[in-house]
């Protein structure tokens, strides 16, 4: 690279895992904007940096091997300092409310890994949730070249009109955001995040759900079932078996209650105190109904009066508008059950339906590459990204053409 370009190494910790992108950019700015490319990346071995909370040293040489990498990539130039940040997401985030002494041990024990390379280390730290969708927004848009440049300008002002920005849905393993630039301006100013680009103000209404990540959200699924089935006396003990709607039909899981209970978004509660640990054995059932019906339950939804603004979890969300952009989770579940090529609702629920009938023997047969707690968990993925996407959002069957389904933008 001559050496008019800067580089910078971005670390993105995810709850399921991490990745190493490098980006070069011009010195030179293109209204007050720089032009940025990514050039590299590399995946991270293992799982999510907040894994690590029992061995947190660990946490910082699970990055070694990307780094390593990423510096061979960059040919080293005397006196070139090479601009590194690292960023965590809501594996994190979880940690810290549950165990913060162990979550300030993982991002010391990073940062001290970083500090050991050639790099202009700016810190690790950990994004809130606001941050998170607002740089979704930006990436995607950015990428699509959707900002309007007008360079004649004095002073910043209020996009134009015609400015048709893309909205942004995440959904990853703890959490999920939504990012949209809404039709009506007036919005509280705890949702909105301010950017300004090519000289113009953006006002994002920016929002992002804890617990309701993909994972997240499969654990909560597991412990209303077994809870729901253990009601009728508190001292009554819960069942060993219980049918699981949104897993295959015959598949059979053996979990600890235990296991349900290392995250905060589940609550500690009564029943589950007197019975001590013990196991359970969920069943699946495959009944896509059934599983759609547990899983709006279970997240709660209310409207207050007849009021057209929608509050999933008790938040406020303005109505949805333009188009979006929906990648990780979305994608990813859609792209195995090949939703992504914009079909419309109807082929979407029916693809849905069909796939949660079919056997655990039929899906394993006819899909041997795929890990087991992948392919269990698709039916049930799929219903929550419909309830996401329809109940708490609100996209109806005509808004629905306006989401695209895609991994990459501009590769």
């Amino acid at each position: 690279l001559p050496l008019c370009f800067q580089v910078g190494i971005v670390i993105d910790a995810g709850s399921s895992h991490t990745s190493l992108f490098i980006y070069k950019w011009d010195r030179d700015k293109e209204n007050k904007t720089l032009v940025i490319k990514q050039t590299f990346s590399c995946n991270v071995q293992g799982q999510g940096i907040s894994s690590y909370a029992n061995d947190p040293p660990k946490a910082g040489a699970s990055l070694r091997e990307c780094l390593d990498k990423a510096l061979e990539v960059i040919p080293a130039v005397k006196g070139r300092k090479v601009a590194a940040f690292l960023g965590a997401t809501a594996g994190m985030r979880l940690l810290r409310q549950k165990n913060s002494s162990a979550a300030d041990l993982i991002m010391a024990g990073v940062a001290k890994t970083m500090r050991e390379y050639p790099v202009d280390f700016h810190g690790a730290r950990i994004i809130t949730g606001q941050e998170e969708g607002a740089y979704g927004w930006m990436a995607i848009n950015y990428l699509i070249d959707s900002f309007p440049k007008d360079s004649s300008k004095e002073e910043t002002q209020v996009p134009p009109e015609m400015a048709n920005t893309f909205g942004a849905l995440d959904l990853g393993g703890e959490s999920t955001q939504i990012s949209f630039i809404p039709k009506s301006s007036v919005l509280n100013w705890n949702e909105v995040s301010k950017v300004t680009l090519y000289g113009y103000n953006y006002n994002i209404y920016t929002q992002s759900y804890l617990c309701y990540g993909q994972n997240a959200v499969l654990k909560r699924l597991a412990q209303t079932l077994i809870e729901v089935r253990g009601k009728p006396a508190a001292h009554q003990t819960l069942p060993t078996q219980v049918g699981h709607p949104c897993y295959p039909k015959d598949y059979r899981e053996s979990i600890w209650l235990s296991s349900l209970h290392t995250t905060p978004c589940i609550m500690q509660n009564d029943l589950h105190a007197a019975l001590a640990d013990r196991r359970v054995t969920l069943e699946g059932k495959g009944n896509a109904k059934r599983c759609r019906a547990v899983i709006r339950k279970m997240l709660n939804f209310s409207t207050c009066g007849q009021s057209q603004d929608s509050t999933f979890n008790g938040v406020y969300q303005p109505p949805i508008s333009g188009q979006f952009f929906a990648f990780s989770g979305f994608y990813y579940n859609f792209r195995f059950l090949n939703l992504t090529n914009g079909q419309s609702l109807l082929t979407v629920s029916k693809t849905i339906r069909n796939f949660c009938t079919r056997s655990w023997q039929d899906l394993s047969s006819s899909y041997p590459q795929e890990k087991p707690e992948r392919l269990r968990s698709y039916c049930a993925n799929a219903n929550y990204i419909l309830t996401l996407l329809l109940d708490a959002y609100k996209f109806n069957e005509s808004s629905w053409n306006n989401i695209i389904f895609q991994r990459k933008v501009s590769s």
